[in-house]
């Protein structure tokens, strides 16, 4: 017991003096199964009494553009949150300041309940580009526990920018049932919007039977585009390269939702374009890009994309019964990368010439669409083209003109990580509450990501919000999408000080299986000295353990009932000792067991395996909680070949403390264990190797299948001798597409295995 208080007394001392700096890891692991989202992290405890200035809704901070020089009118909005633990049922004031300029208006607020948010639009605000203003919104409450995050202070500077053209893309198929369903929407949508929207259609091969002649007319350029994004079901829209509008885009709110709050803000770069017919059917295509200011740090292209505006056959091509097709894209110039451009102001000029392909293409309706593409993060800065007519109607061009003394409502809401001090440094409760609601820029100032393969990754979600605090946003990851399993995504918050042991860290997520053959995974690891290294493992689930709704094959988006509530307290400070640990070897399965005298502090252990001169992590065995009976645990490694290996255990404890075991030397050989792997290379053409190992000779079937359970292809039906297996799969006469490999054995001893995995055949 003195050892006990002790260690809980110096832990407590590490984080009241400030040493210790918190930092939260959310990493996902992808196997290509549904959504996960993630809302609300907080960390610290929640006061009883405090309301908040969460944000500025309609007016960014530092430094964005205005469309034009002229000055403009918003009506600012601002967001307040009860971030108490209580309800609030008297009235409060809100007052929002700007200087220069002397505005001053103020709001009620009559009541806010615990964990609610409400928006207040204040007078409208004249503002001027190229003048730097501070804005200042203050709340009165009275028994605020927590008086200092309820003042926001902001500097904003617009600088004169340009019109923005948002550049809409979509993914699509003439055999796809669900696109000809919303693609009339989509379309009336580009057609009312022609001159302020930048259409381009991407046609795919799948679903079956995947004989989209668009396609198939230039396949390597439109995956292109497919695999930039990620893209790995139709319809599918991005609006801008960063904007996701909620399925299906038939509902009214889906892409006018998307296409504003890009629409209304301004841009540092101008493009136009203009074609020219040249002997030999040849089209000339003149860009201007014009950029005002200097252009941040990134990877700038402009893309040259030749497109048919509309493409008519006297019979469906393909399954879905569409005739019309529009804004098809065909040939992209020089390529899929397109061209590197400057970053500093000034007015550049480009020319493209392409051919005309008058075997296939309509002269008349082609024309040429360009943007300007942000690599390091996929944002389109502008598009444009050289129509802005539809079929022989010229377009009224008064039509979504600057909004120039009008109420501009449609910025993102701009909301940060804050740290508030409570004014009683004695109170057991720590002196900070950290939160982050995912409603404005994401990621927020301080978070980061880390995206190792550059596809599909963490992004902002508007649509469904987490029940802990108010908002309309959270972060989504698509693993719905996500073709590229076992995979690796990072979300990083900021370095939080001033934690003590009675604080929490807590979130919302939301998760639906697909099936229970592809397996996504999130894991929360904590770090206490600023992200060196993270020890704390708390939160470790996937599959079914991970689900907070029922299995879906739709991609998932969660209810308000859809949703849990993890909470992971900074405490339980004790050591555990490692009284045992053994290993053997059952074939290519190794066995580890070991026991503990205690496992009170006790968070894990990391099971590590010797590589080269250092050692790797293979496995994480979660700590059983308060308990001081010993206990056995045992882990297996089926990931080997045969050989001898070396392993130890990292004991962790609750602080972050570790302790290693010694190393054990294992010897791995006779394979006594089923298992099947990734097929490799996945993605592939034309042919793909699948190995598999049998625990004992077995009758064997293996048989490939299309995503509606339809059988392509067998490739083995025999009876085979236990051991490392392979075989190799060719698709040569499949078209493009997912597909699924499934394993059944039964063993001569009576056992069986059955196993299914994804793979998928680009062409």
């Amino acid at each position: 017991m003195k050892k006990l208080s002790l260690i809980l007394f110096l832990f407590t001392c590490i984080f009241l003096t400030g040493q210790a700096q918190v930092k939260v890891q959310f990493n996902t692991i992808n196997g290509y199964g549904n959504n996960l989202y993630i809302d609300n992290v907080t960390i610290g405890n929640r006061f009883n009494v405090d309301a908040a200035v969460a944000g500025i809704l309609n007016i960014k901070a530092d430094t964005s553009f205005a469309i034009g020089s002229a000055s403009f009118i918003v009506a600012p909005q601002a967001a307040v949150i009860n971030l108490g633990r209580n309800n609030i049922n008297s009235q409060f004031t809100v007052t929002m300041t700007v200087s220069p300029g002397g505005y001053q208006s103020n709001r009620n607020v009559a009541s806010l309940a615990s964990g609610q948010s409400t928006v207040l639009t204040f007078d409208n605000l004249t503002i001027t580009p190229g003048q730097a203003i501070n804005i200042t919104v203050t709340l009165n409450l009275s028994g605020d526990e927590n008086s200092t995050n309820n003042t926001l202070n902001q500097y904003t500077l617009y600088l004169p920018g340009f019109q923005r053209n948002v550049l809409l893309e979509e993914w699509t198929s003439s055999t796809c049932g669900p696109c000809a369903a919303n693609n009339p929407t989509i379309d009336a949508f580009i057609d009312a919007r022609f001159d302020s929207l930048v259409a381009i259609k991407y046609h795919m091969n799948w679903p079956s039977p995947g004989n989209d002649p668009m396609y198939l007319y230039n396949p390597d350029q439109a995956n292109d585009r497919r695999f930039y994004y990620g893209v790995n079901a139709v319809p599918h829209v991005i609006m801008d390269g960063i904007v996701n509008p909620s399925y299906p885009y038939s509902n009214p709110p889906s892409l006018p939702s998307a296409f504003y709050p890009r629409k209304n803000v301004g841009t540092p770069v101008s493009l136009s374009v203009t074609n020219t017919r040249l002997p030999g059917d040849t089209i000339q295509a003149d860009v201007t890009l014009q950029i005002s200011t200097q252009l941040p740090a990134g990877q700038y292209y402009l893309r040259v994309h030749a497109i048919e505006r509309h493409i008519h056959y006297n019979s469906a091509p393909g399954t879905n019964g569409e005739t019309d097709f529009y804004d098809v894209f065909r040939r992209a110039y020089p390529n899929s990368t397109g061209t590197a451009i400057p970053t500093a102001p000034g007015t550049y000029n480009f020319t493209f010439k392409y051919p005309l392909d008058m075997a296939v293409w309509v002269d008349s309706m082609i024309y040429t669409a360009v943007f300007v593409q942000n690599d390091a993060n996929k944002e389109v800065l502008n598009a444009a083209k050289s129509r802005n007519y539809l079929d022989g109607t010229i377009i009224n061009n008064s039509f979504d003109q600057p909004l120039v003394n009008k109420p501009v409502v449609a910025f993102d809401f701009i909301e940060s990580s804050r740290n508030f001090l409570i004014e009683n440094p004695q109170s057991v409760l720590s002196n900070f509450f950290y939160y982050e609601l995912f409603d404005g820029v994401f990621p927020s100032q301080g978070w980061t990501i880390n995206n190792p393969d550059g596809g599909i990754t963490f992004a902002q979600f508007e649509g469904a919000n987490g029940p802990s605090l108010g908002g309309t946003k959270s972060v989504k990851m698509d693993f719905y999408s996500y073709s590229a399993t076992n995979q690796n995504d990072f979300l990083y918050s900021p370095s939080y000080a001033g934690l003590n042991e009675v604080d929490s860290l807590k979130f919302d997520w939301a998760y639906a299986q697909y099936s229970s053959a592809y397996v996504d995974r999130l894991i929360v690891k904590v770090s206490l000295d600023g992200g060196a290294t993270y020890p704390h493992t708390v939160f470790d689930k996937s599959g079914a353990q991970l689900a907070t709704a029922p299995t879906t094959t739709s991609a998932f988006v969660p209810n308000s009932s859809q949703w849990s509530t993890f909470s992971y307290p900074l405490a339980q400070i004790v050591p555990v000792e490692l009284t045992s640990f053994t290993a053997k070897a059952n074939g290519l399965d190794v066995e580890l067991k070991w026991n503990t005298a205690t496992e009170v502090n006790n968070y894990g252990f990391e099971i590590q395996r010797k590589s080269d001169e250092d050692f790797i992590t293979v496995g994480f065995v979660k700590g059983i909680g308060s308990t001081t009976e010993p206990q056995n645990y045992y882990f297996t490694d089926k990931e080997l070949n045969e050989g001898t290996f070396i392993y130890r255990l990292k004991q962790i404890d609750y602080s972050g403390a570790y302790h290693f075991s010694d190393e054990i030397e294992v010897d791995v050989t006779g394979p006594k264990v089923f298992f099947i792997e990734q097929n490799y290379p996945n993605p592939f053409n034309p042919s793909t190797k699948i190995r598999f190992n049998l625990a004992v000779n077995s009758k064997v079937s293996l048989k490939i299948f299309n995503l509606i359970g339809e059988e392509v292809a067998e490739l083995v039906n025999d009876r085979m001798n236990a051991g490392r297996q392979e075989v190799e799969f060719n698709g040569i006469n499949l078209n493009s597409g997912v597909y699924i490999y499934k394993i059944e054995a039964i063993g001569e001893d009576g056992s069986s295995f059955i196993s299914a995995k994804k793979m998928t055949l680009v062409k």
